[in-house]
């Protein structure tokens, strides 16, 4: 009797020895790719440890359900050799990486090995149940086998909608950082500021949450904002975004990060509601005004017969109280006529794309009231080559946006004149609010000091970071930011929030100081300056307010004056590299020269073309001085004479401070 239970069990160890060796190594290829750095950075430690952890106890759950068949026959006098179930994990190549993403072949193979599991594992771990309950052996070995097959496919699912995102949305192989570690990760990323649960409220339709985005976007304080939403976005599906599209269109057409198509989808929604919101609006305030003015008139009419001094006092209440309503409601009428004209400017500038062979134009932003906002980009910044956006300066708001956006423009132009073969993307982005020349008497926001351009860097900084974030390539663009005047200033600030990731590129032209002693301090690789001999705001940076010294790591460079917006970026010793731009002959007191860098034919702008391609052995050069115009050495018996400014060079001259009360750019 006991020799048939000893080759009873002994029969059911080798079935179950023959089932775990077929299925405890179930999660061993995946732990493998997880070695080979097929997902590295973010969460791929928090999801690792769960996978080894899974992997070990279903390896674990076979080694103990052997160890009590074989504790059983040694009951019974018999002898059973306990098979070793656990498995090492190695990789011929698992060198630690620099490489912060995801590689989406390795990874679509670990998918589809734990879907398998996911499969097998449950009726493996159904057989080892029967096996056990046959020989009246109560164990957890049976459901850890099934749970690690549950956890498996919990995991298929959720991995290959967010591997399709990816590849989706990228052409290459693996996934930038941004998707890595906020769409992939799910959870596991860092979120000090609550963006996963604002996302998440968001996606219900709860427009509360999507403001508060925008607000923490406006911040600039969350560097990963623009990644996680652009991975959020794009994880709704159609009919999410669509519905979330409809109810808030301003809202989502401000969040960075969004795709390019998605913004200007929601951003001409909203322009079209609003263009016909404001008619009826000024229809109805109109009518009221009207109506107003007849009741005035017939007051003041009825004013003049009366005599009964409170008859009087009252009527001269509710004709006061009239005067007053009135007032409100032509100011109501003025700033619905402006939000009019702020609209009429923008549609001028959305149809300036399609023209002369320019790519449609995407509206990726649009605030109307006060002095407005507004982004619009000719060219799809997320499948361009070479992206540049321009930042303008003082005085410019959303109802004078027009000039701006045809600078954006012929920006495009002559950079695709010199590279057909590649996208661009040139953007003008009015995201903040200019200072104006008529503020000057605030102590507050001036053109002569950086509080404007503080309240704009962050602004500008986190609407790089979207650039970046819905680029459908994880490298392969040449970004570049144009700051022209106060803009930048914006831009040099902003740069310093976002050292080595802000731009591949900057560039200044016509600068009053960009917030900054030396170049190296804005973190930026590639660092050009262009300033017209005849430009004026060009040496605000020069104003002697405050003297400031700078040794470097190199020689030591002479102390320089700086002006209230930082060190003039066109002097030899702040470090940027420079180029041509021609004398415009117009006296600097005019200031015309200030506005003249994208005139058709300049040096200026086909310097500028061939600087967003990159293509700096093409530059027009400095001209060299004429032997006439350089200074003769004083006769040794003469009296010297004042030497005359050499002809332009690498250098801009030294030119009179500018006029406070003059046209800004």
């Amino acid at each position: 009797m006991a020799a048939n239970a000893t080759a009873e069990l002994e029969a059911a160890l080798s079935r179950l020895t023959q089932l775990g060796r077929s299925h405890a190594p179930a999660l061993d290829s995946c732990m493998r790719y997880m070695a080979a750095n097929a997902w590295v950075g973010g969460g791929a430690p928090a999801f690792t440890q769960a996978l080894a952890a899974r992997r070990t106890s279903l390896q674990l759950a076979f080694q103990s359900a052997a160890e009590l068949i074989a504790q059983r026959i040694g009951q019974l006098g018999g002898q059973a050799r306990v098979p070793e179930f656990s498995t090492s994990v190695s990789v011929a190549a698992a060198q630690p990486s620099s490489f912060s993403g995801m590689d989406v072949t390795a990874m679509g193979r670990l998918v589809a090995d734990l879907q398998r599991a996911g499969q097998e594992l449950p009726r493996a771990g159904q057989r080892l149940a029967a096996e056990l309950s046959a020989l009246c052996i109560s164990s957890p070995s049976a459901r850890q086998v099934g749970d690690a097959g549950v956890w498996a496919e919990e995991q298929v699912g959720d991995l290959r909608q967010r591997l399709a995102v990816i590849q989706q949305t990228h052409d290459i192989g693996t996934a930038s950082q941004a998707t890595a570690a906020f769409g992939l990760f799910g959870g596991h990323a860092p979120d000090a500021n609550g963006v996963g649960k604002l996302t998440a409220a968001a996606a219900g339709g709860d427009v509360a949450a999507l403001k508060a985005l925008v607000d923490l976007q406006r911040t600039g304080r969350d560097t990963t904002l623009a990644g996680r939403l652009n991975v959020w976005w794009r994880q709704l599906g159609p009919l999410a975004q669509g519905q979330l599209m409809a109810a808030s269109p301003s809202l989502v057409g401000s969040l960075n990060g969004l795709p390019a198509v998605a913004r200007d989808q929601a951003n001409r929604s909203y322009l079209a509601t609003q263009k016909g919101a404001i008619s009826l609006e000024l229809e109805r305030l109109r009518g009221s005004s009207a109506q107003m003015g007849e009741a005035m008139k017939k007051l003041g009419g009825q004013l003049s017969g009366i005599r009964d001094p409170l008859r009087k006092y009252g009527l001269v209440q509710e004709l006061e109280r009239l005067q007053r309503s009135s007032i409100e409601v032509k100011n109501a009428i003025k700033e619905q006529e402006l939000k009019m004209r702020q609209l009429a400017v923008v549609e001028k500038g959305l149809a300036l794309g399609g023209q002369n062979g320019r790519p449609p134009a995407f509206l990726l932003q649009l605030e109307l009231g006060g002095p407005g906002k507004t982004a619009i980009s000719f060219g799809n910044p997320d499948e361009a080559d070479n992206l540049v956006a321009y930042v303008p300066g003082t005085g410019t708001t959303l109802e004078g946006f027009a000039g701006d956006a045809n600078r954006a423009a012929v920006v495009w132009d002559q950079s695709h004149r010199f590279q057909p073969d590649k996208q661009i993307a040139s953007i003008a982005w009015l995201g903040y609010e200019a200072p104006l020349w008529g503020s000057t008497l605030s102590l507050s926001r001036t053109v002569v000091n950086k509080n404007a351009a503080l309240e704009g860097a962050p602004l500008l900084a986190g609407f790089a970071d979207g650039l970046h974030a819905a680029h459908r390539a994880a490298s392969g663009v040449r970004f570049t930011v144009l700051g022209h005047s106060y803009g930048s200033t914006v831009t040099g600030l902003a740069a310093q929030q976002r050292p080595g990731t802000f731009a591949d590129q900057v560039i200044f032209v016509g600068s009053p100081g960009v917030g900054a002693v030396q170049a190296k301090d804005l973190g930026v690789g590639s660092m050009w300056v262009g300033e017209a001999p005849n430009d004026p705001v060009g040496d605000v940076g020069s104003v002697p307010l405050v003297l400031t010294g700078t040794l470097g790591e190199g020689p030591l460079f002479l102390p320089k004056w700086s002006g209230p917006l930082g060190v003039d970026p066109s002097e030899t010793g702040f470090g940027a590299r420079q180029f041509y731009v021609k004398d415009s002959g117009d006296p600097a007191y005019t200031f015309k020269a200030h506005s003249k860098y994208w005139d058709a034919d300049s040096a200026s702008l086909w310097n500028l073309g061939h600087l967003v391609n990159g293509q700096y052995d093409k530059l027009a050069p400095f001209p060299e001085p004429l032997i006439s115009e350089l200074p003769k050495p004083p006769q040794p018996t003469a009296r010297p004479s004042p030497s005359p400014l050499p002809a332009p060079t690498g250098n801009p001259s030294p030119h009179p401070l500018p006029s406070p009360t003059s046209a800004g750019g």
